[in-house]
């Protein structure tokens, strides 16, 4: 008499030998990284991997597509770091942090050419370039790191759990904000939307005070956050993404109760200062383009260059919005440069190849 077999335990089963297999390998290397791996984090992190196996299984066939096994190979860590408690937001669950992981990567690949994809997981794409009273300014997009670092440029912050694609705005060579960021499934903020871009980090860089004056001062008084806010926008439209959210400061996975008011400042009264509202699940979340403030709202005195600002911010959003497109498309493009011309006239003229090798 034949003993019937349970397919779906004896499925489990292999599914948990294979993740554990493939588990000790980056696991192993982990270990020697004792400045942020200790062993008791390592016992959680492979703890919840086993606990969400499908997941687990889920992200590493993903991870095996051609233009992602390199970031395995070099960081043995990436499949792993959605597991961490402070991914993308302190709020989030287990499970949402895996569907958050999962969502952005499968969204990268069927919305990005391979050439932009691989662009942008392993080097960078400028998206703007200036030249300002002796300064180089510029906008560039990449994967998120460890350390921050765009090309030859970089700042010691790390971020790489904060969100899976930065935009850096730089000054000559240094890195001085930083936008973190990742495409969610819209139910982990509460949205009906499919697609939501999630903000996870908005940081000035320490110590770079005067090189923010330089870039605030160029950009016709926007600052820094704000441009970056505006070039993401741009990001949104041509991947057909129409909403943007942020979490608050107080789930940001840095946060400590110490930096409270800083934080709050650069969370969640940046948000309010725009006109947006926190949802019912603490997300501040708006349509793309974000709907301003009436100019009624604005003090006189302030409305004038206040609608300078605006036309800026939404020059700047249609300028990444078009240079994606065109790279989407697989057209050949440059990178467009920003004068300092009055604010109506600003954008437009280009100068330096992308994808060049």
């Amino acid at each position: 008499m034949s003993v019937p077999v349970n397919y779906t335990i004896a499925g489990n089963e292999a599914r948990m030998q294979t993740a554990s297999g493939v588990f000790l390998g980056p696991l192993a290397t982990l270990a020697q990284q004792r400045k942020t791996w200790t062993p008791g984090l390592l016992a959680g992190v492979l703890w919840r991997a086993l606990t969400n196996i499908g997941r687990q299984h889920e992200i590493f066939k993903l991870l095996k597509l051609p233009d992602f096994e390199a970031l395995i190979q070099t960081d043995p860590r990436f499949a792993l770091k959605y597991l961490t408690h402070d991914y993308l937001s302190r709020g989030f669950s287990v499970s949402e942090r895996a569907a958050c992981f999962v969502h952005h990567y499968k969204r990268l690949h069927a919305k990005l050419p391979g050439a932009l994809l691989r662009k942008i997981l392993y080097r960078d794409i400028s998206l703007f370039d200036a030249d300002e009273d002796g300064h180089r300014l510029g906008i560039a997009l990449s994967l998120s790191r460890p350390k921050d670092h765009v090309g030859n440029h970089s700042v010691e912050i790390q971020h790489d759990k904060e969100g899976e694609l930065s935009l850096y705005l730089r000054v000559d060579r240094d890195i001085v904000f930083v936008l973190s960021f990742t495409i969610v499934p819209g139910r982990v903020v509460k949205s009906e939307a499919a697609d939501v871009l999630l903000i996870t980090r908005l940081q000035g860089a320490k110590g770079y005070f005067r090189q923010i004056h330089i870039a605030t001062k160029a950009l016709h008084d926007v600052a820094p956050g704000a441009m970056l806010v505006a070039a993401l926008q741009g990001i949104a439209e041509p991947l057909g993404i129409g909403e943007i959210a942020c979490i608050r400061g107080a789930d940001q996975s840095s946060y400590c109760d110490k930096w409270e008011h800083s934080f709050k400042t650069a969370y969640d009264d940046f948000w309010a200062d725009l006109g947006v509202e926190l949802n019912t699940a603490n997300f501040f979340v708006s349509s793309v383009p974000i709907q301003e403030k009436p100019l009624a709202s604005i003090k006189q005195g302030h409305k004038l260059r206040t609608r300078e600002k605006r036309i800026f911010k939404r020059q700047v959003a249609e300028e990444v919005s078009n240079l994606l497109r065109e790279l989407c498309q697989g057209e050949q493009h440059t990178v467009p440069e920003l004068h300092s011309a009055p604010a109506p006239a600003i954008l437009g003229h280009r100068s330096a190849q992308v994808l060049e090798s």
